[in-house]
């Protein structure tokens, strides 16, 4: 009898030092991500631009018309190409 009620007084101290342990490391996560996101803004001059994501204007082909991202287009094949590279 003994014997059960310590393997179970062990069970639930593993699993509270173990739920600990977890909610500890993900608030270290999200502190490191929250300084991560205040570094970045301090570096583009507190604007919401993500560095993931960036987006650009695109243009018209003036030889076929299809709309491209200029810093990487590709040529449509035409000889009056602007993009052939």
């Amino acid at each position: 009898m003994f014997g059960k009620i310590l393997l179970l007084a062990l069970v639930i101290g593993a699993v509270w030092f173990g739920w600990r342990w977890y909610n500890r490391v993900g608030a270290v996560g999200r502190e490191r991500l929250r300084e991560r996101e205040r570094e970045q803004k301090r570096q583009t001059g507190g604007t919401a631009q993500s560095s993931r994501v960036s987006a650009e204007d695109m243009e018209k082909c003036p030889e076929c018309g299809a709309y491209v991202a200029p810093h990487s287009a590709v040529s449509c094949g035409r000889p009056g190409c602007p993009y052939g590279r």
